[in-house]
This record gives structure tokens, C-alpha cells and sequence, in this order.
């Protein structure tokens, strides 16, 4: 049996959003799943902090859902005692969940964490450090979307599919609604991360080139893993304007998802996505 625990907050000096439209639909797609006697779902409203740490001794769930905002590196946001947002850092959600993914404390720990929030892809990236599978927002996604996809990534849970495929299904739902944000929510899986890529000699053949990827999602994952002075070298040939980029202190998972957003406002580079893949393609593959 697996107990997904479902985490929403929606703190009363923030945008209301549709909670419990997503948590509804969530909970009608598993009751009527083809696989449903595999899987419990509970859920914790307006929590505050303290409540996460409460509900994951009382549940022991193997799938985390969080439904609420983010405010990308600041944290998500959770409710203080008068109810109003109180953000809680990638890092301390880490250091929980952490301790439920440890085997030796918990035969089934948790495996999957799902950050169904605005910029949320900071605190997924730090989360799955200790949990094989974690999805976050790599910007801004509206009420909509983020219902289609968690409705379309329980769905295919409940129909017996695997982590990877309920993503996809996510994203493909999003399409499917008509709405622009397939491409904003991304997959951790640390367990396998992609092998950071390194500038070939100029004598190397064309067919050692490093392919770049066109996919949006699968561009994030590969800026993620470049080396710290190859992504530099990028953001120093698109030049953006001062303040569009966090400082290179800051995480770069941070500054990775600052670039996109800026590439892809009105004042980025008129090419868009192709001015960013024809500058990974001249660092990395020169002639």
C-alpha cells in the first residue's frame, strides 16, 4: 500500500487558489483507478511547520504533494499561527524528508515528492539529494495547469505506471487543457543524473559533439548540469542586463531558472531558446 500525503496551504495574504479543486479531483481519479487498493490518500490543510513534521510521523507516506505557493529560493509557503504565508527553505524540507527516506528507519520510505507550486523547482532540487524522485515548477504556473497535472500524474500512478511516465502524462494533460506550461515542470532523479558535459578539443571529431537539447525541460536539466565555469561562460555571452541574474554565490539551480525566464521575456534575446542553444553549442562543440 502506498499513502500519498497531501500538503496544502494557501496563507490569507496570498492569491487564493483552487485547493480543493485539485485535491478533489485528485482523490476522485484514485478512487476510480484501475490499481486503487494500492493506494491511501490523506491530506493536511492550511499547514503550518510544524504540521509537516507531525503529519509525516502520524502517516509515514511513501508520496509527498505539495499543493500551495512558492517564491522560488525564499522557500514554499506554509501558514503561521494567524494564518498569514511563512516560508519554509529547500533546505529545511531536506533535512525532513530526509529522515523518511531512510530505510533503516522506515521499510517503505518515501520515494516521490511532488511541489505542485510556482518556482518550486529550488527546494526540489535540494530535496532530491535524499528522495529518488521529486518534480518541481521551474517558474510560474497557473491554477489550471498545475490541476491537469497532478491529476494527469495520479491518474497514471492509480493505472499502475511508473514515476517517470506519470510525469510525462502531467505534461501531456497540460497540453491536452490547452495551456502553455507542459515544459514547466521538471523531474529530479538524482539517482541518475545526467553526466555534466566537457568542451571536447578542437581536434575532436563532429561526431563527439555535444548534442544540446531542444526540449525546454530537458534544457533546464542540462544547464543544471553544467560545470560551474562553463554556465558562467554562458551567461557571459548572452550578457544580460545587470539584475536579471542572482550573483554566481547563488545556488545554480537559481540562476539557471532566472536565465530562462529572462531569455524568454520581451527583453531577452530576439531568438529566444535558440540564442541560448547556440551559445551552449559554440562553447561546447567549437569548431
Amino acid at each position: 500500500m502506498q499513502k500519498i500525503l497531501i500538503l496544502a496551504a494557501n496563507p490569507k495574504n496570498t492569491t487564493r487558489l483552487r485547493l480543493d479543486e485539485e485535491l478533489r479531483d485528485i482523490e476522485e481519479g484514485l478512487r476510480r483507478a484501475q490499481h486503487r487498493d494500492r493506494f491511501a490518500l490523506t491530506q493536511r490543510l492550511a499547514v503550518r511547520p510544524r504540521d509537516i513534521q507531525r503529519a509525516m510521523l502520524e502517516e509515514t507516506p511513501q508520496i509527498v504533494h505539495f499543493s500551495g505557493h512558492g517564491d522560488g529560493a525564499e522557500g514554499l509557503m506554509f501558514e503561521d499561527e494567524g494564518g498569514n504565508a511563512k516560508l519554509v527553505s529547500g533546505a529545511a524540507l531536506a533535512g525532513l524528508f530526509a529522515l523518511f527516506a531512510d530505510p533503516a528507519e522506515f521499510p517503505d520510505p518515501i520515494h516521490c515528492v511532488v511541489l505542485n507550486g510556482c518556482y518550486s523547482v529550488v527546494q526540489a532540487e535540494a530535496i532530491a539529494d535524499h528522495v529518488p524522485y521529486v518534480v518541481g515548477m521551474t517558474k510560474a504556473v497557473g491554477d489550471r495547469a498545475s490541476i491537469e497535472f497532478a491529476v494527469g500524474f495520479y491518474d497514471a500512478l492509480g493505472a499502475g505506471r511508473t514515476v517517470e511516465f506519470a510525469f510525462k502524462l502531467g505534461c501531456a494533460a497540460i497540453d491536452l487543457a490547452g495551456k502553455p506550461e507542459s515544459a514547466t515542470p521538471l523531474l529530479i532523479n538524482k539517482k541518475a543524473p545526467p553526466s555534466p558535459p566537457s568542451s571536447p578539443s578542437p581536434s575532436s571529431s563532429s561526431s563527439s559533439a555535444v548534442p544540446i537539447p531542444q526540449d525546454r525541460t530537458k534544457l533546464y536539466q542540462f544547464l543544471l548540469s553544467l560545470p560551474g565555469p562553463q554556465f558562467d561562460a554562458v551567461v557571459f555571452d548572452l550578457n544580460p542586463p545587470r539584475g536579471n541574474l542572482p550573483p554566481s554565490s547563488a545556488p545554480q539551480g537559481d540562476r539557471v531558472s532566472a536565465l530562462l525566464n529572462w531569455v524568454e521575456s520581451p527583453i531577452g534575446p530576439a531568438t529566444k531558446l535558440e540564442a541560448l542553444r547556440t551559445s551552449l553549442d559554440n562553447l561546447l562543440n567549437p569548431q
